[in-house]
């Protein structure tokens, strides 16, 4: 696991800032600063303020890192790595929902300070970049994030944006604004929908109410020109409703780009909850493998995210993507001598005897 929060070393005490740092880069902006590595492995940056310095645990490149740095608590973290192609930016801890598996648990935070931060660190991003926009749920700062993206529509519209969002908070009043942010900025929406029976997918984010809303904004988000990414995790709950979802998508959410079938992260509330939530799809593939059967069938492009290769049914192995961001991704010691080992997600950090799957097997 590559560690993203560090402890740092102020010469001064101040905000919360972004710096780039990097000694190739030749820029005219006042956020990029070099640095240096000592024989130890220290590093020290120059900034406008003063030095800031750390020892980073584990041998890695920081050459074009962007690093959010708060002096007062000593921590900095590297919310863009150069070298990932997985970067992305947790934009609040709140949330109004209480997901029974939420890898990221809600926390009564005021993140609105975020906002202005994380759009300086988005102009350091690298030509093209995908960033991901996390929470907790963002758009509990609505106004600040369509602001945002309206300044990086304008100021880096090279960027692929990514928001992961309950889609609860969207209303009419909101789509002539987001048409525009859609027709140029690349967004996409991950939106979660867990069960095609409100009750179901209700009991699962603990929000009743929260499936109707659901609808009625996707289809107001979807009139809006936005690409949208249906989500949905994978647990005892749901497992065998997944047929049913893939022909409710099919008949009611064909507008989506894609529906994303994911295996469950055993962290957070889900590993707290793991007793209950664990589906083993690696012995009983049978309602995943069906759901594939009945999107495909239906023009519905269908992926699945965070599934080991060797857990699914050879034929389906095709729609298994690369998910797992690199910093929480680690492969077993059977996985050494795969001969598949390069294409697969491999598997979450947290992932343990408590989580862990029946067949698992090299290619």
């Amino acid at each position: 696991m590559i560690n993203l929060k560090l402890k740092a070393n102020f010469s001064w005490s101040g905000p919360p800032f972004v710096a780039r740092i990097s000694n190739t880069i030749s820029t005219n902006d006042d956020l990029t600063f070099p640095f240096k590595k000592d024989e130890l492995g220290n590093i020290s940056v120059h900034y406008k303020s003063g030095i800031f310095s750390f020892l980073p645990p584990q041998a890695d490149d920081f050459e074009g890192d962007v690093l959010l740095c708060d002096p007062k608590s000593s921590k900095i973290q590297r919310i863009f790595r150069a070298n990932s192609n997985y970067n992305s930016l947790l934009m609040t801890e709140r949330c109004d929902q209480m997901c029974v598996m939420c890898s990221q648990p809600p926390r009564k935070t005021n993140d609105a300070w975020r906002f202005p931060i994380y759009e300086q660190a988005l102009t350091l991003a690298s030509q093209g970049a995908t960033i991901c926009l996390s929470g907790g749920e963002p758009t509990l700062y609505k106004a600040e994030l369509f602001t945002l993206l309206e300044n990086l529509s304008s100021s880096r519209p090279d960027l692929k944006i990514h928001i992961l969002s309950n889609c609860q908070h969207l209303t009419p009043e909101d789509i002539p604004r987001l048409q525009k942010i859609h027709e140029s900025l690349d967004v996409l929406w991950g939106i979660p929908i867990y069960a095609s029976k409100s009750e179901i997918h209700e009991d699962i984010v603990d929000k009743h109410g929260s499936f109707n809303i659901l609808m009625n904004n996707l289809y107001l988000l979807a009139s809006s020109k936005a690409n949208i990414e249906l989500r949905t995790v994978v647990m005892a709950t749901n497992s065998l409703e997944l047929p049913d979802l893939s022909k409710f998508i099919s008949d009611h959410l064909d507008f989506a780009n894609y529906w994303a079938i994911m295996a469950l992260e055993p962290v957070g509330f889900a590993k707290a909850n793991l007793g209950n939530l664990l589906y083993d799809h690696s012995i009983a593939p049978q309602p995943i493998h069906k759901a594939i059967d009945i999107a495909v069938a239906r023009g519905v492009d269908v992926r699945l995210f965070n599934f080991p290769l060797c857990t699914v049914g050879p034929q389906y192995r095709k729609y298994c993507k690369q998910s797992i961001s690199d910093w929480k991704r680690k492969y077993l010691d059977i996985c050494g001598k795969c001969t598949v080992k390069e294409e697969c997600t491999g598997f979450f950090e947290w992932y343990d005897e408590r989580s862990k799957w029946e067949r698992i097997s090299q290619l």
